[in-house]
């Protein structure tokens, strides 16, 4: 993160106040360093510390909220993942605003935690984990105007980081993926997909075929939907590609997919036009006012052997259909991008953001979001969550995951900051991740916790 002397104006103020899901149809503005350009995530560093169906049976079922970091100062935006050799072997990752990125361990399927060795040199942030079949875990990160990946081998207890020299000018909101299907002829490979700040925020992923060694940066996914924030990769079966992005200044997300794993793309397709203005980049609502939140997209694919196995699902935020409010959405893909399902709402009018989704082994979608509808002033938040059986058909009435309201109105001028995570574990079992300023807690501290359908 570079300082500037001066400060981002804040150009709109969009409040929307429910959720909505796919059908079946196919600083505190105490002494905070200032974001480096217009239209990038970077944190706002603080000073430093001294459709919905009815319920079915059986209901998901969450273990306890367990606090991953408990220490001093406010922290933003989580990721989570499980080591598939080993599924009580859990990584999470967060912004720690006053230092750095940091990792956190549990090996006792998330009762207890630890932090990593997991040690850098200066402020770094946007961390988003994934782990190998064979149990080596991958952390991508920026830091400063670099994009950067660490991997930790099985058995090991040490990173080791990788500067990636051709990633651009400043690459911003990066996400890892790695390719583990069976089918592909690609598998192994990691994807890191980001847009490149300094060059006018274009689209473009980062490929390797180890994760290690011969680092490329793809060729510029597509000139249309450009500038773009938060390029989301997800990998198919049969070893295909997929980067979807929110064009903010057109008001649309875009997909894209290469078969030949990322060295060249397809043309870009319309996900979805939002509803809400995305022009200002940031939008500004109740539960996070002060930075704004940005609804760009996450996407995930059904792997083999899963009901729907190759189904391309991409979750978002935009306004609901018949209120002000910001409401969370679910299509799917059956073509690769080209076509996609309809949506339906729901009655919950309260303000829902930070969508996290993900796919279990035999296809269930979870996906997890904050929710403001226990607050009738739409500042106070919990995590919830919903699951889908039939490949995002009908949903599961949405189940409260936090057992106390959070309230960033107040806090550090990052808030909750952009992403939340989720990550599905060999087991079937949904590994859930927040950041959480219950009363208690220091500013903000990570929280994890388990859903089983």
């Amino acid at each position: 993160m570079r300082n500037k002397s001066t400060r981002l104006a804040v150009i709109a103020s969009v409040f929307a106040a429910g959720l909505l899901f796919v059908s079946a149809t196919i600083t505190s503005a105490h002494a905070q360093d200032t974001q480096t350009r217009p239209f990038n995530t970077v944190p706002v560093r603080s000073q430093q510390e001294t459709s919905v169906s009815p319920d079915w049976p059986p209901p998901i079922v969450f273990g306890k909220n367990v606090n991953v970091t408990n220490e001093p100062g406010p922290q933003s935006e989580t990721s989570v993942a499980a080591d598939p050799t080993n599924p009580k072997h859990l990584f999470y990752s967060v912004n720690v605003l006053t230092t750095t990125a940091r990792v956190w361990q549990s090996t006792d399927g998330g009762k207890t935690f630890a932090r990593t060795n997991f040690s850098l040199n200066g402020f770094c942030y946007d961390t988003w984990l994934d782990f190998k079949t064979s149990g080596e875990a991958f952390v991508s990160y920026e830091c400063g105007g670099d994009e950067r990946v660490a991997y930790e081998k099985k058995g090991q207890s040490s990173w080791t980081e990788i500067v990636i020299p051709n990633a651009g000018g400043f690459p911003d909101r990066d996400m890892v993926r790695i390719d583990n299907s069976t089918g592909s002829k690609f598998k192994g490979s990691v994807y890191v997909g980001y847009d490149d700040n300094g060059s006018g925020n274009i689209p473009l992923v980062l490929y390797s075929r180890d994760g290690i060694h011969n680092w490329q940066r793809s060729p510029q996914i597509s000139t249309t939907g450009v500038p773009v924030i938060g390029v989301n990769v997800a990998t198919g079966t049969k070893g295909e590609v997929y980067a979807c992005w929110e064009d903010y200044t057109g008001g649309k997300i875009w997909v894209a997919k290469s078969t030949n794993g990322g060295a060249k793309w397809g043309p870009a397709h319309v996900v979805t036009t939002y509803r809400i203005n995305t022009t200002s980049f940031f939008i500004f609502i109740p539960p996070q006012a002060i930075r704004g939140i940005v609804p760009m997209p996450f996407s995930v694919v059904a792997p083999v052997g899963a009901a729907h196995a190759g189904r391309l699902y991409i979750s978002y935020t935009d306004q609901d259909a018949t209120g002000s409010n910001t409401s969370i959405y679910v299509r799917y893909s059956d073509d690769g991008g080209v076509t996609w399902s309809k949506v339906n709402d729901d009655r919950n009018h309260a303000y829902h953001f930070h969508n996290a989704i993900s796919v279990a082994k035999n296809g269930t979608v979870g996906i997890s979001f904050y929710d403001t509808r226990r607050d009738p002033t739409n500042v106070k938040t919990d995590r919830y969550m919903s699951l889908s059986t039939d490949g995002g058909v009908t949903w599961q009435a949405n189940k409260r995951v936090t057992t106390a309201q959070s309230d960033e109105s107040n806090g550090d001028g990052n808030q909750y900051g952009d992403y939340q995570g989720t990550f599905a574990d060999s087991t079937g079992t949904f590994r859930l991740s927040w950041t959480d300023s219950r009363p208690g807690t220091q500013a903000e501290d990570t929280f994890g916790d388990s859903a089983k359908p």
